[in-house]
């Protein structure tokens, strides 16, 4: 126990006598493990029919992690690399693949990591009080694997459309976000437009059509949306003989068009409420978790793939918009400011409001790590919903279960043992609702104990976590269903 509060004391860390972290949280060093875990856990589960970039990209999460973890605590610079050229080395020759394409990619490995920790460093200086160590660990490890699997992918030209399309968008907005971070020029209404512009135009698009050989707005607007009829689930047949939707067409103009009513719902509830509200903050944010439920469900039931670029494609407006709030842009800076002041708890003290961002990228990360195209059993939908049942379900119930009967505290947490319990039993209901619906397929086994032992474990690391829980417990669910 000992050793464990030295761990996650932040006094103990170098880096916390140079930067500011988030005020009220622990190091939250286990943060750093999940992403690596999962993906691992994922190879292991899937061998036969894993992709030989994801496999790299897994590799790539674990060299990350020795990079960060090794010079976090102050480490050697030469035991560091030898570590890590080990563990890249050994990894890659575990592919298959031929000699030179391992050493190609463990050298690009090792260049795309070798200044993580740096970029760890410049994460806390640039925005503090804004992130643990452990967060801002993970923001990073994600950040590398997504610029690693973009453009490997491109390399291997081993990718589908909607996966090149989604890597090289997100590519682009984060060159633009970067440019105007170093920039301060950019930093005005104007100039920020017409880069955005410049970047899209003459860097992103350019590259779309290199890599997917099509138009991408053509591919997206037109083949994607209304002529793809390869993306057809089994629970279409079900909605047919309803009469609710009677053809893949117009499923996919029902769902885009579902999920803009519910995305206008929840920015008029935002711009009301942002402007002062009696309603409790607590129950007003747990609004958002219903909204993902209802946004994130159908997606994962009818078409996965339209949820995955419908994903990236908010996640590129989020960081967009918290960009121009960061900037204070003439015309929108005041009004997004004015609005999600309404919205932040303890954990937005600092520089930078994520727990908006946290959410969407908790609900879709179960969705952009998954190593298949497509969900295939019901294990699969389990996995793919990790997100949604662990946020969306537990982490509302237990907030509201916490609220109307939470008298019982956990040792060191403000949180209750009855809020605990409602969300175990919250996602457990869920799990048996859907089963008798029959959205998860024809399947007659259900991995029953390992998602109850996921829904125990959720549960009391969201109680007793002082970490983001938006961003942890999917990936948490997420190992322990795959177990």
């Amino acid at each position: 126990m000992e050793l464990i509060n030295r761990i996650e004391n932040p006094c103990n860390y170098q880096i916390s006598k140079v930067v500011k972290l988030r005020p009220g949280a622990k190091v939250g060093s286990w943060c750093g493990f999940v992403l690596p875990i999962s993906m691992i856990f994922s190879c292991l589960k899937y061998h036969e029919t894993v992709s030989t970039s994801y496999k790299l990209a897994t590799i790539c999460s674990t060299v990350s992690l020795v990079f960060l973890y090794m010079n976090l605590f102050n480490k050697k610079p030469l035991i560091t690399h030898v570590t890590a050229l080990a563990v890249a080395l050994s990894g890659c020759l575990l592919t298959g693949t031929a000699l030179v394409t391992v050493m190609k990619f463990t050298c690009f490995m090792i260049l795309i990591n070798i200044k993580s920790y740096t970029f760890l460093c410049k994460l806390f200086l640039h925005f503090p009080c804004s992130f643990s160590i452990g967060e801002a660990i993970l923001a990073v490890q994600g950040t590398i694997v997504f610029c690693f699997v973009s453009i490997s992918n491109c390399v291997l030209d081993g990718s589908n459309l909607s996966t090149a399309f989604c890597q090289i968008f997100l590519l682009g907005i984060g060159s633009f976000l970067l440019g105007t971070g170093l920039i301060q020029q950019f930093q005005q209404f104007l100039p920020f437009i017409l880069l955005l512009f410049t970047v899209m135009g003459t860097v992103t698009i350019p590259i779309m059509l290199l890599v997917m050989k099509k138009n991408p707005i053509t591919w997206f607007l037109i083949d994607f949306i209304f002529l793809d009829t390869t993306r057809v689930p089994k629970l279409f047949s079900i909605m047919s003989d309803i009469c609710i939707i009677h053809s893949h067409f117009s499923l996919q103009v029902f769902l885009i068009l579902y999920w803009l009513a519910c995305t206008i719902l929840a920015l008029a509830i935002a711009w009301w409420f942002g402007n002062g509200s009696s309603v409790k903050l607590t129950v007003l944010r747990k609004y958002f978790h219903g909204v993902v439920i209802a946004i994130y469900l159908p997606g994962v039931f009818f078409d996965t793939e339209l949820l995955f670029v419908a994903s990236v494609m908010v996640l590129a407006a989020f960081l967009l918009l918290e960009s121009v709030r960061l900037y204070n842009l003439d015309y929108v800076g005041d009004i997004l400011n004015k609005n999600m002041v309404g919205f932040l708890d303890e954990k937005d003290q600092g520089t930078l409001i994520l727990t908006h961002i946290y959410l969407l990228i908790g609900c879709s990360l179960p969705i952009w790590i998954f190593p298949l195209e497509s969900a295939m059993d019901t294990t699969d939908k389990l996995l793919l919903c990790s997100g949604v049942v662990s946020l969306g379900i537990g982490d509302t119930a237990a907030s509201i279960g916490g609220t109307l009967w939470g008298k019982n505290k956990f040792p060191g947490s403000s949180k209750s043992i009855e809020g605990t319990v409602c969300s175990i039993l919250a996602e457990i209901l869920f799990l048996v609702i859907m089963f008798h619906l029959g959205v998860f397929g024809d399947s007659p086994r259900l991995p029953w104990l390992s998602f109850i032992g996921a829904a125990v474990v959720t549960s009391l690391v969201e109680a007793c976590t002082t970490q983001v829980d938006n961003l942890v417990l999917p990936l948490v669910m997420y190992i322990i269903v795959m177990i």
